[in-house]
């Protein structure tokens, strides 16, 4: 059942920011497209993709690195871009117990906590698809290194590493990346938090003098 899901999902997570999966296309492969770019592939090198240590099995590491969930937070969308929500970013570890142990509960039939290779086979031969649990397509590093791999390294880092030509990416990244740090140094010393609110505040017009006003 999706509802308990996405009920979870906008309950615990944190962000409303985070990218959805089009409508009609799996799990899967949205992860393929969006996180490794590439959309040859069949199931057995999905598996070994994400077995993170070689032994043909997936650990709940493995899963909640597939989801993009084995780190602390998700800035921004997760993929080096995106609205940052500050208040919204930390991932709870009720979060990552329960995708983890609905996955297992979904292809490791003999409870050893692990996914094999042929369990995962199985799943697949039974036409069963791995479910969305709406954080995102599961980008796997931190938002700086998920910049760096994706824009980075394709348009600037031989041809513009001094960034001449800025790209939609680039900025968004970059008031991303301010914005992130600003709300951490705030974080730690509250005393530049409250100068920041009474900065942003809102402008009272009756307060301003009548000389400064367009009558």
């Amino acid at each position: 059942m999706l509802f308990p899901i996405l009920a979870l999902a906008s309950a615990l997570l944190v962000s409303a920011k985070l990218q959805v999966k089009p409508e009609g296309m799996d799990f899967a492969s949205w992860h393929m497209q969006q996180v490794h770019q590439t959309e040859q592939y069949d199931s057995d090198a999905f598996f070994l993709i994400h077995d993170l240590t070689g032994t043909k099995t997936w650990s709940k590491e493995d899963i909640l690195n597939l989801y993009g969930l084995k780190r602390q937070d998700v800035v921004g969308d997760g993929s080096g871009g995106g609205e940052h929500e500050h208040d919204h970013e930390i991932i709870s570890e009720q979060v990552k117990d329960h995708v983890a142990k609905t996955i297992l509960g979904m292809i490791d039939p003999n409870n050893d906590g692990k996914v094999t290779l042929k369990e995962w086979q199985a799943f697949v031969a039974s036409k069963k698809q791995l479910p969305d649990f709406g954080y995102g397509p599961g980008y796997h590093l931190d938002f700086e290194e998920e910049y760096e791999e994706k824009h980075w390294n394709q348009y600037h880092r031989d041809a513009d590493p001094d960034v001449h030509i800025k790209h939609k990416e680039d900025i968004e990244h970059e008031l991303l990346h301010h914005e992130h740090d600003i709300e951490l140094t705030h974080d730690k010393s509250p005393e530049i938090r409250k100068i920041a609110d009474d900065f942003l505040s809102e402008i009272r017009l009756a307060n301003v003098a009548a000389k400064y006003l367009i009558q």
